[in-house]
């Protein structure tokens, strides 16, 4: 109570009460149950140190909040409630409560850490390793499997061997050792005959390699051979070896990664990674492989055990094209949840022509989707922006040529023939496609009859063929440029594409007078991804930025809700959402309606438009009703001077996010979050703000985030929480 009437009752008290909050009677009897929610408010409040007011001059020290959080655990704990804000704080949809401006304003000054734990093994490590075990590995079960959704998924603290996982970890080694008892001649000899302690130990040694990748201690060699003589009175000497071999497959190494921190211990608590646990924290941190010769035998010879001899490693490691990295690849993947457009059905009959190529045509979108963001690394230079604002689209496939590319050659064609372009022009856009003649053009991508969307009108065609070809010479459109071909992309990456012959590969470029689409946000795959069946989804697509790139906070939906948009088909879905800007709704829906809204200029097949048809009416002449999208909303939140504001359409939106602080320090953030497979602490503040000045000074370069965050203090220390 003395804390409470020093700092808080002035605000939270009898003569005032801001946010319905007071504290100058609250119940000290949590074990009655009274007062536990607003227990748990001050608990929040003062854990992610939201409270008191960064503008008060009367602040408490560390040690004082330390005391009144430690007091308010204790009797939550005692009464049986135990606080949910730490395993929210777990959690990744939880990540963004740490307040965002104390991880960037350096006001904290603890040393960064990351908790001792241990973190289960990747489904990907473990489909590589698996090919060491010296046996057909067709019958192996996956038991690592991740749950298949939006985000990042891979956090150490939520993942572990449960029932479900040793079940399969044990038929896994049952077969992996019936198979080597079978196949394996030394094996086969020791099952039949009377085998000696050494020739035990050997095939222990042997079997540990290759399912540890490293050489077994002799302590560890002795457990197993005790393990095999208290197993042979009963089971005899076969049953026995089998025991022993699958126990050796049952090894924690071989089910988590070890990160206790070894190391010697710092004035603060923190113990560095031994070199040969930094040796598979780098290694996995980059890839799905264990560490290559040139790790182990750095950590085997005394070179990593510093932060410069990390630096040396990760460096060598980004910068050798021959080591397959697809975990960077796969951070923007799960960042932006483009991957999982595939899931989204689509109706056939609404499909406008998307239904020619089958069901798959999301995954040909997530593919160039790919190769958008491989390309924006590659040239490795103000990636969070280009990310954002490019609009060098890549289009990989030759069905997804006649979906996507097709106005733009056709358009030049009937440029052509109208004689408005020269003829060096003409056969430089020939040659670019493999075309003898434009009268190939149908001939060879099949593209007569193909609907488009046209107005029919020759002179609209005409006008929009004009544009196309001043863009051209405007950006000085050479082959190169107008046929960019992905090949140098599919040799560095041959592990994740196998680009078959007679594939189109090349740049689709944006008109320039009026462009439609700008970066990852306006790509098909990702407005497939945050959209719903029949129609888009303004509600997640504002919710995905608010939180990913705003770094904000979302509340639940309250379980009382009834989420349902109302049906009324002589309104736009913007008109329908209307119903969420009531008073009890607006509170949450102001932070994503109007960060959503800017774009419903595509629809939920990522097709731009400016009118939103009214399918379910009847058609007059022919054609469906419909009315003007009204793309218009807003950003909040920044507190940046040109970024806060209202803006007409998506493209405006994205480009005040594109220059926004907060919103590379919010993708930095998730980064962060990836590669140490936790949510940030604002112990974590250090590492995080030099992590910003490395990607600044660097010029946007997504390499230099990478090589500090895996040298910073919260990748090399543990620390015992």
């Amino acid at each position: 109570m003395p804390f409470l009437n020093t700092y808080c009752t002035s605000c939270h008290g009898a003569t005032k009460s801001k946010g319905d909050v007071t504290l100058h009677e609250i119940s000290a009897d949590l074990a009655t149950g009274k007062d536990i929610d607003l227990w748990n408010s001050v608990l929040k409040q003062l854990v992610l140190s939201e409270m008191p007011p960064a503008k008060e001059k009367k602040k408490p020290t560390a040690s004082e909040i330390n005391k009144v959080v430690g007091w308010i655990n204790a009797e939550l704990n005692k009464s049986g409630n135990v606080a949910n804000l730490y395993h929210k704080l777990e959690n990744p949809n939880y990540g963004n409560l740490v307040n965002h401006e104390k991880l960037f304003n350096g006001e904290i000054k603890t040393k960064p850490f990351s908790p001792a734990r241990l973190w289960r093994m990747s489904e990907k490590v473990f489909d590589n390793v698996k090919s060491n075990y010296g046996v057909d590995v067709t019958n192996i079960r996956q038991p690592f499997v991740l749950d298949d959704k939006k985000g990042i998924r891979d956090y150490a603290n939520l993942l572990f061997a449960d029932s479900a996982v040793v079940d399969v970890l044990m038929a896994n080694a049952g077969y992996c050792v019936d198979q080597l008892m079978e196949k394996d001649q030394t094996i086969r000899g020791l099952a039949t005959g009377s085998p000696t302690p050494d020739q035990l130990g050997a095939a222990v040694s042997q079997h540990f390699k290759r399912v540890v990748f490293r050489d077994p201690s002799q302590d560890e060699i002795n457990k197993y051979l005790g393990l095999y003589q208290g197993s042979v009175q009963e089971g005899g000497n076969a049953e026995a070896l089998r025991v022993m071999l699958m126990a050796v497959m049952l090894h924690p190494e071989s089910v988590y990664r070890l990160e206790i921190g070894l190391g010697a211990e710092d004035a603060s608590g923190r113990r560095m990674l031994s070199p040969a646990e930094l040796a598979y924290s780098i290694a996995y941190a980059l890839t799905d492989s264990r560490p290559d010769s040139t790790l182990v035998q750095a950590a085997e010879s005394g070179k990593l055990k510093t932060k410069d001899d990390v630096h040396e490693q990760v460096s060598r490691m980004l910068a050798d094209e021959s080591i397959d990295k697809p975990r960077i690849l796969r951070f923007f993947q799960e960042f932006f949840g483009y991957d999982q457009a595939h899931k989204i059905f689509k109706d056939e009959a609404r499909s406008g022509g998307f239904s020619y190529y089958g069901e798959n045509y999301p995954k040909m979108y997530e593919r160039d989707a790919d190769f958008f963001v491989m390309n924006i690394l590659e040239k490795d230079k103000d990636v969070f922006k280009q990310l954002l604002l490019s609009d060098k689209y890549f289009i990989l496939n030759r069905q997804t040529f006649r979906n996507t590319v097709y106005n733009f050659y056709v358009r030049n064609k009937l440029l052509i023939n109208s004689g408005n372009v020269p003829e060096k022009k003409s056969k430089e856009l020939l040659k670019s496609l493999g075309l003898k003649n434009w009268g190939e053009l149908n001939v060879k991508y099949n593209l007569h009859g193909f609907n488009q969307g046209f107005d029919g009108s020759s002179d609209a065609i005409k006008q929009i063929a004009k544009e196309q070809s001043e863009w051209a010479e405007k950006k000085n459109a050479s082959k190169k440029e107008l046929s960019e071909g992905m090949q140098p992309l599919y040799n560095k990456y041959p592990m994740v594409y196998d680009l078959k012959d007679g594939e189109q590969n090349f740049l689709l470029p944006q008109p320039y007078k009026r462009p439609n689409r700008a970066g990852m946000l306006t790509h098909p795959a990702w407005l497939i991804a945050y959209s719903l069946n029949d129609h888009t989804d303004p509600i997640r697509r504002g919710k995905w930025i608010r939180e990913r790139l705003l770094a904000g906070v979302v509340l639940d939906v309250p379980i009382t809700v009834d989420a349902s948009i109302p049906v009324d088909h002589h309104k736009t879905l913007r008109e329908r959402l209307a119903v969420t800007e009531k008073q009890e709704c607006w509170r949450c829906h102001e932070q994503m309606n109007p960060l959503g809204h800017p774009f419903e200029v595509y629809d939920d097949f990522g097709r731009y438009r400016t009118e939103e048809l009214l399918d379910k009416l009847p058609k007059v002449h022919d054609k469906y009703p419909s009315k003007p999208v009204n793309a218009a909303g807003a950003i909040t939140g920044t507190g940046e001077k040109g970024v806060d504001g209202e803006v007409k359409d998506a493209l405006e939106l994205i480009k005040k996010l594109a220059h926004s602080d907060k919103v590379r320090q919010s993708m930095i953030r998730h980064v962060f979050r990836y590669y140490m497979g936790r949510n940030e602490m604002l112990s974590d503040s250090a590492t995080l703000i030099e992590a910003d000045k490395a990607y600044l000074e660097s010029g946007g370069s997504f390499k230099a985030l990478l090589v500090s965050l895996l040298t910073s203090d919260s990748f090399l220390y543990r620390k015992k929480l």
